[in-house]
């Protein structure tokens, strides 16, 4: 019989469970440290500052996938091209929308197919906000007897653009 002041002996089998449990936390929070951190005063540093260390890594690559994927979703952005014609002036104004770093679109190239169909660039302006390139060309006819085929430039921008 056991004296009623005295407490419990642990079992052998659970002293030694507590011990393996106890090396095996140390040897994760050390693979933690070195995953986290480049230095090598983490790994000998406490539990909580491990942690704590890893919570603010996470966060930082949590707001670094959040701009990557704000990123790929402008490579992807579809272009847009609009073409309007105005009849009080004769001009052409072309807005081409597509993401900022959409394959670098090569505006001598749409110069040359709007001086093939007859245009003359008069202005162009190019802004990039949100991850989207604005691209706004005016342009009047070489001829204004002859003018310009508007359908005709609306395609081959689009074709040329989709292409490149």
């Amino acid at each position: 019989m056991q004296p009623s002041n005295s407490l419990p002996r642990p079992k052998p089998g659970r002293h030694l469970t507590e011990k393996h449990r106890r090396h095996r936390m140390k040897v994760l929070y050390r693979q933690l440290a070195s995953v986290i951190s480049r230095e090598n005063s983490l790994k000998q540093s406490p539990a909580f500052d491990v942690l704590d260390h890893a919570t603010n890594y996470i966060k930082q690559l949590e707001k670094e996938v959040t701009e990557l994927k704000a990123r790929k979703d402008s490579l992807q952005l579809p272009l847009i091209i609009d073409v309007n014609e105005s009849d009080e002036d004769e001009t052409l104004e072309i807005n081409i929308v597509c993401g900022s770093e959409n394959k670098k679109l090569k505006m001598d190239k749409v110069f040359r197919i709007l001086e093939e169909e007859g245009a003359q660039v008069v202005r162009a302006t190019k802004s990039i906000m949100d991850l989207k390139s604005y691209h706004t060309i005016i342009c009047k006819a070489f001829s204004p007897r002859l003018g310009m085929d508007t359908a005709g430039v609306r395609e081959r921008l689009k074709s040329f653009i989709s292409d490149a």
